[in-house]
């Protein structure tokens, strides 16, 4: 049986669609929702010509947690701007692996989905979900999801990303400018040709709003640039960044013949301000 997905990313997150509707519930609240931040940059533009790198050190936070804005707003150190710059976008590059727990109600008729193994998903392999007729009395584990490769192409002699049992589904993901997470500037995921064709063709300069958004890219990474919310002008006051997350639809669900779920990576929204 042959599913067929478009995948637009977001800042956080990547949000899943069907050319057929499997069930109403898709998405289910991320209990848990881990990623591995590896860069951040303030940016004087859109297309970030111009930019600050605030940190280039690894951090892994959960941002379901309470402490999300805090842990993550104490990642990279904001002291020392240069006085009289006016910055209005960040560019943020992530592990494409999250670690997400939480469950998916009603994903097909009344059976739930949920993160019940901790069998890891790959780039081109989903990551096995369990199955229950009530979750909320199911043992919620992590799970190490990814956001996965993508070749381009609508038909099954494209299919590239198997389920955790191997059978192969065909899959195509849109990286387009036009699909670029809503309110983003431009994004980028992968950047080698062969591994992720369609992505690499998204990363090119000549493809793109901005020449710089594929710099630092790497393979098993997306990157993305976002407006601030409002525009910031550093003064002699170091700035504090604000960032504010919503992962009620942080874990995605597919159900496929055999009664078998796969957990997918869900939507998260995401606004990030500077201020004194």
């Amino acid at each position: 049986m042959n599913r067929y997905f478009k995948i637009i990313l977001s800042v956080f997150s990547v949000m899943i669609f069907y050319t057929e509707t499997i069930s109403a519930a898709d998405t289910g609240r991320a209990s848990v929702y881990k990623v591995t931040m590896e860069r951040n940059e303030l940016c004087k533009d859109a297309a970030c010509l111009n930019y600050t790198t605030l940190c280039t050190t690894p951090k892994v936070a959960d941002i379901a947690s309470v402490f999300a804005g805090t842990d993550v707003g104490n990642w990279c150190a904001l002291t020392g701007l240069p006085i009289g710059e006016t910055y209005t976008h960040v560019r943020v590059r992530l592990n494409r692996a999250f670690t997400i727990q939480g469950y998916v109600v009603d994903k097909s008729g009344t059976t739930d989905c949920y993160t019940g193994s901790t069998t890891a998903g790959t780039a081109t392999t989903l990551a096995f979900g369990s199955e229950s007729a009530d979750a909320t009395g199911e043992t919620l584990v992590e799970q190490e999801i990814w956001i996965y490769d993508g070749r381009g192409g609508s038909q099954p002699s494209d299919a590239y990303i198997t389920t955790s049992t191997g059978d192969v589904d065909a899959y195509w993901d849109v990286y387009s400018h036009a699909t670029r997470p809503v309110g983003a500037t431009s994004w980028c995921v992968g950047t080698l040709a062969g591994t992720h064709t369609n992505a690499a063709g998204v990363c090119a300069d000549t493809n793109t709003q901005s020449t710089t958004w594929d710099d630092n890219a790497t393979a098993t990474s997306l990157q993305i640039i976002y407006p601030l919310a409002s525009a910031y002008t550093v003064g002699p006051i170091a700035p504090k960044l604000t960032l504010t997350f919503d992962t009620s639809e942080g874990l995605g669900a597919e159900f496929f013949g055999g009664a078998r779920c796969e957990m997918t990576v869900g939507q998260v929204k995401f606004t990030a301000n500077l201020s004194e």
